[in-house]
């Protein structure tokens, strides 16, 4: 019935339209009946609730003063020009003497006992002082927020017991849906040993900041990802440069593809030649692009994900082998990949026939969790 004329009891009632009629319309008043105020209540938990959801929901995709604020000063620190590049004990190294982090000394050490790890790089000192959980520090460089001279993927890496904690927590630790970039817990970046392939995960925020720009590397044309093949991720013990060698879109249900999923983020040890087979083909199964560049089992990789929009619960992937030592990363090249696999969902979505590609040529097995 509508709020503006209400027939009670036979008789027409006029709608006050004073201010404090309207406010009576609304909020529960003296001589409202029981039916009337649960209605007025529901109408005000229903208003609080939209807007509560619009309110997070523009914070998630367009993140918030503070959290710029935040990103600037966190580079600031990082970057500082009284950080020394590495405090390993080498020529020109500035450690900080209060917090040298080993275990053991040359004089203690047991041989049995795997080597200490080299000292925190010194330009660590101020975040790990703000938060330990940080892990390192990841950029590309070249890709800059529109606009501006600032890189667009910038930020330090945090790594806690679990990946939940930091989807909705700051580096600061405080609530907040655009979360941080975080390591998965399982990887191993101690410094005294390296994960086969660290997965590090962020928000796709709609104001380029966080992972928004992987998906510049959704292209058809590989002129991008080889102008900005190069991703910089520097841990607490070293500072290393890894090459792109993959790109590709993924369902994360298993009823929105015609072949398993690929559990990329379960792939963290190689410990076997089918552990690497495991993941290194299905990445080129679904790559935008061919590359050239050779991948072994006992090179280090770093893989970024982040949310797609394209399907529900889909996800962008760069994937990235780090250099070795002496590597020309110039000598590769790229050119698109039209046989890429798809999920079945985004093939119907975009109006592309569905094809039995038969999937990777090796058997497929799921890697412990």
């Amino acid at each position: 019935m509508s709020m503006l004329n209400e027939v009670r009891k036979g008789v027409r009632v006029e709608r006050d339209r004073s201010f404090m009629g309207r406010v009576k319309e609304i909020i529960p008043w003296k001589g409202d009946t029981p039916r009337e105020i649960i209605r007025k209540l529901v109408f005000i938990v229903s208003v609080g609730v939209l807007i509560y959801w619009c309110y997070t929901a523009y914070i998630y995709f367009m993140g918030s003063k503070s959290m710029i604020d935040d990103q600037k000063t966190l580079s600031d620190l990082f970057n500082s020009p009284d950080s020394s590049v590495t405090s390993d004990g080498g020529q020109g190294a500035a450690v900080n003497p209060e917090n040298p982090i080993q275990i053991g000394t040359p004089e203690t050490e047991d041989p049995n006992v795997p080597s200490a790890p080299p000292q925190r790089l010194s330009k660590f000192d101020a975040l790990y002082a703000i938060n330990p959980d940080v892990v390192g520090w990841l950029s590309i460089d070249g890709i800059y927020l529109e606009d501006t001279d600032e890189l667009a993927i910038n930020y330090p890496v945090v790594q806690t017991d679990n990946n939940d904690y930091y989807l909705e927590k700051d580096f600061y630790g405080e609530t907040q849906d655009y979360g941080a970039l975080y390591a998965d817990y399982r990887a191993n970046l101690t410094g005294i040993g390296h994960s086969s392939n660290v997965t590090i995960y962020g928000h796709n925020m709609k104001t380029e900041y966080y992972f928004h720009h992987l998906r510049d590397y959704n292209r058809t044309s590989p002129g991008f990802v080889s102008e900005h093949r190069l991703i910089n991720f520097s841990t607490l013990y070293e500072e290393s440069e890894y090459i792109v060698i993959g790109y590709f879109f993924v369902s994360t249900n298993e009823e929105d593809d015609n072949q398993p999923l690929f559990s990329y983020h379960n792939c963290v040890e190689f410990n076997t030649p089918a552990d690497f087979d495991y993941w290194y083909k299905n990445v080129m199964y679904r790559n935008y692009y061919k590359t050239d560049i050779d991948c072994t089992i006992d090179d280090e990789y770093l893989t970024l994900s982040t949310c797609s929009f394209e399907i529900t619960d889909s996800r962008y992937v760069l994937v990235a082998r780090k250099l070795r030592p002496g590597e020309d990363p110039d000598q590769y090249t790229y050119e698109f990949n039209s046989d890429r696999h798809m999920p079945e969902k985004w093939l119907h979505a975009n109006g592309k026939k569905v094809v039995d590609d038969g999937g990777p040529d090796y058997e497929y097995y799921v890697p412990n969790n």
